[in-house]
């Protein structure tokens, strides 16, 4: 056994040096060689996946800066337009609270989910921005809203005031007729009424209306003081002077109560 582990060891060490001798490369220096090769190959190996690390937190770091920047724009740009509720109850809320606009955009979103039959959004609609001087976008909705209630005095009368505001007389007249069918002991119909002669320089017929709101209510002044100009623009000064007599007294005795 011991001789021939001798022989064997003699036999690689000859191998090794017949190796030598011709040019080759004992086996021993073979593998030797080969450990940079296995080496270079690790380093690659750890290359790729240092960059696919940096590319993870690259992507990361890019997330996190979008959602920064979206925190960023709603703090100091307001952020995405919100979404409105369709909750009615919070538009009538908004208007009551006097924020017109506010209940301009959640009545809208109500009416257009599927609300456009609502007559009382409507309306509350068109006098939201009747509040805020709006009168074109008031016409707009308070017309959809007689659309379906033909027969709401109060509709006529906010119609008729968009129109007195826009100076479309003749329009406004046209509703403040309609609203005195309903309500015919209406003393401000017949003052805006008179208003809209006035302005068109209908002066007889201003003259009737307004002595027909002081009929209907012969307590308040400046009934009195516009049929006291009607008469001035007409010459009747005696009679203008009358009225204005008459709009001085009542108003110092609203003052006293």
């Amino acid at each position: 056994m011991a001789e021939t582990t001798k022989k064997e060891k003699i036999s690689d060490s000859d191998t090794g040096r017949q190796e030598a001798k011709h040019g080759e490369k004992p086996r021993a220096s073979r593998k030797a060689a080969a450990k940079p090769k296995d080496s270079k190959q690790a380093q690659n190996n750890i290359g790729k996946k240092v960059q696919s690390a940096s590319y993870a937190m690259l992507d990361v770091t890019e997330r996190i800066i979008g959602g920064l920047m979206k925190g960023y724009e709603g703090i100091f740009v307001g952020g995405p337009k919100r979404k409105m509720s369709f909750d009615k109850e919070s538009g009538m809320k908004a208007f009551e609270k006097g924020k017109h606009q506010d209940a301009v955009d959640y009545l809208c979103a109500y009416i257009d989910d599927g609300n456009a039959g609502d007559a009382e959004a409507l309306f509350t609609i068109g006098l939201a921005y009747a509040k805020m001087d709006m009168y074109e976008e008031a016409i707009e909705y308070l017309k959809k809203a007689e659309a379906l209630e033909s027969d709401d005095a109060d509709i006529m009368h906010e119609l008729a005031d968009c129109y007195l505001r826009s100076e479309d007389y003749p329009h406004a007249i046209e509703y403040l007729k309609k609203g005195l069918e309903k309500e015919p002991d209406n003393a401000d119909s017949y003052y805006f009424l008179g208003t809209c002669y006035e302005k068109t320089e209908k002066l007889d017929d201003a003259k009737h209306m307004y002595k027909k709101a002081i009929d209907a209510d012969p307590r308040v002044a400046v009934y009195y003081q516009a049929l006291g100009f009607v008469y001035e623009n007409s010459g009747s000064h005696k009679d203008a002077i009358a009225c204005f007599k008459k709009a001085m007294d009542l108003d110092r005795n609203k003052k006293r109560d």
